[in-house]
């Protein structure tokens, strides 16, 4: 069996064998997400982007969707690919951290447009989640996570086209074989390089890119079209410069293992910022605060103390430990104002560092060590291996409710619940 068909196999029994339980962790990924997409759509890159994608008026026989908080009326593709976007542009939205994947930004969008599109009930959405996390999640795991870090590549945009046909093969109602050809056709655009000096706006298309080849994958496989389904035992693997491995073992599905972020900023920082917490004294003006980090992680933090927009600021170490200091590390606005010019914070600077048991830990633990550095001595010093907000730390239903409604600006309890009844959401359908 080709690597396709395994994963194929594998998403489409994770969805038909989904219980209650595994059910309410992918509504809690959905609320989650859309949570981040909300968010998203005030981020000055959604300001410059979303005008370029056209809308469609308000007629129900257009076909147009509506995601929650997201102005504007688009056709499928359109809402699939604005959704996916928005919802990285923050730096808030879920990972699974071994394999370095945020499913969530792919397969939410895409599930939830599908969805409203077709007026899908909310437990095969529910399902649907979890086939697109599984998946994507074990691509990645199969083909080395946060290795691909180091060969230039982006998990999340290599793999998730895989991840959202997936999803909506499952709310098209595809077979095995036909999900097989979803993922193949999907996995036949494979690409996604990470930036070598500054993730840049680019980075963050990618997310809405790959959301929007696998919805048109499961499509043409839906309709027929054929491919080759070896594409990653043969051509991927000669890119990635390795085979893949064997699957994941058999246990809870991958979509019980994705973290939730409590700060808007990148991974490698929410450990920082917890062990900035558990230090308990604030660092200020003339400080020097040290944070060792994995070396792979370190892919995707600067010390830069003046990112040129939005999205570097949430890359950066002096931006969140200074939002830190001030109380403003979880508001997406900080790592805004912060390169608007509005706000810079405290004179704090910020040394990034190596720890090789912080290696030796990583991608199972993405850990940090924070030292905080007073007049030529040190005032605190802590580790964080499990930040908030991992699946071993989780958020309650209710603190993630909280905060997904606070940034959509509206109640989002009933995304927590997909399996009361049939799928009501605030989108329009088509005929």
């Amino acid at each position: 069996m080709s690597t396709l068909a395994e994963l194929a196999t594998r998403s489409v029994a994770a969805a038909r064998d989904a219980d209650a339980d595994t059910r309410h962790q992918a509504a809690r990924q959905v609320l989650d997400v859309l949570g981040c997409v909300a968010s998203g759509a005030g981020h000055p890159v959604a300001t410059t982007w979303l005008p370029l994608v056209p809308e469609v008026d308000d007629d129900p026989r257009r076909g147009g969707v509506v995601l929650p908080g997201v102005p504007g009326v688009r056709a499928l593709d359109d809402a699939v690919e604005v959704g996916a976007t928005l919802a990285h542009l923050d730096e808030l939205d879920p990972l699974h951290g071994p394999g370095a994947f945020a499913a969530g930004a792919v397969v939410v969008p895409t599930a939830v447009a599908v969805s409203l599109a077709h007026g899908c009930p909310g437990e095969l959405l529910a399902r649907a989640v979890v086939a697109g996390h599984e998946a994507g999640i074990d691509a990645s795991l199969r083909f080395g996570g946060p290795a691909l870090y180091g060969r230039g590549l982006w998990p999340t945009a290599v793999f998730g086209p895989l991840a959202a046909a997936a999803a909506t093969s499952v709310l098209l109602g595809l077979d095995e074989d036909a999900t097989t050809r979803a993922l193949a056709l999907a996995a036949a655009g494979i690409g996604g390089f990470l930036s070598a000096d500054v993730l840049g706006h680019g980075h963050y298309l990618l997310a809405g890119t790959a959301a929007r080849a696998g919805l048109r994958a499961a499509r043409g496989a839906q309709a027929g079209l054929a491919v080759s389904t070896t594409l990653l035992d043969g051509p991927a693997a000669a890119l990635f410069g390795h085979p893949p491995a064997p699957a994941s073992p058999p246990g809870a599905p991958h979509v019980t293992g994705v973290g939730t972020k409590t700060w808007p900023c990148s991974r490698p920082l929410q450990s920082a910022l917890a062990a900035l917490d558990e230090i308990g004294t604030a660092p200020r003006a003339g400080d020097t605060v040290v944070v060792a980090l994995p070396a792979a992680a370190r892919h995707f933090v600067t010390a830069d103390p003046a990112p040129a927009d939005a999205t570097t600021a949430a890359a950066s170490a002096v931006v969140a430990v200074r939002g830190h200091a001030v109380g403003r590390a979880a508001d997406p606005r900080w790592y805004r104002d912060v390169a608007a010019g509005v706000e810079r914070g405290p004179e704090i600077a910020v040394e990034l560092a190596a720890a090789d048991d912080l290696d030796a830990a990583f991608p199972a633990r993405w850990g940090a060590h924070v030292r905080v550095e007073r007049d030529g001595g040190t005032v605190g010093a802590a580790s964080c291996l499990v930040p908030p907000g991992d699946p071993e730390r989780p958020l309650d239903d209710a603190a993630l409710l909280a905060r997904a409604s606070r940034l959509a600006g509206q109640d989002l309890a009933g995304w927590l619940d997909l399996d009361a009844g049939p799928f009501v959401g605030a989108g329009r359908r088509g005929p």
